[in-house]
C-alpha cells in the first residue's frame, strides 16, 4: 500500500489544536437568556402604545417569557448542555 492509497480517519482526533472545542451551555443560563429575550420586546410593546400602557400585555409577555424560558432550560438541561454538535465532517 502506498501512501496515496491510504485514506485519512474520518473521526477527527479527540483533541488537539485542529479540534474546535465542544461548546456546553449552562440551562440556567440559557432560560434566563431565552425569557429576557422573549420578555423584553413585549413589555416594551406594551408600555409604548400610542394609546397608553396595557397590562394585560405586559403580563402575557411575561407569562409567555416564563414559560418559554424554563422550557429553553430543560431541553438544554436534558441535552447535558449540548445545544449544537457541530458540522458532521
Amino acid at each position: 500500500m502506498t501512501e496515496d492509497d491510504r485514506r485519512p480517519g474520518t473521526e477527527p482526533p479527540p483533541r488537539g489544536p485542529s479540534t474546535p472545542p465542544d461548546l456546553h451551555f449552562d440551562p440556567l443560563a440559557t432560560g434566563v437568556a431565552v425569557f429576557a429575550g422573549v420578555t423584553i420586546p413585549v413589555v416594551v410593546f406594551g408600555y409604548t402604545r400610542p394609546s397608553g400602557v396595557n397590562t394585560t400585555i405586559i403580563v402575557i409577555g411575561v407569562i409567555i417569557g416564563v414559560i418559554a424560558g424554563v422550557l429553553a432550560g430543560i431541553w438544554v438541561n436534558r441535552r447535558n448542555g449540548e445545544v449544537w454538535r457541530g458540522p458532521q465532517l
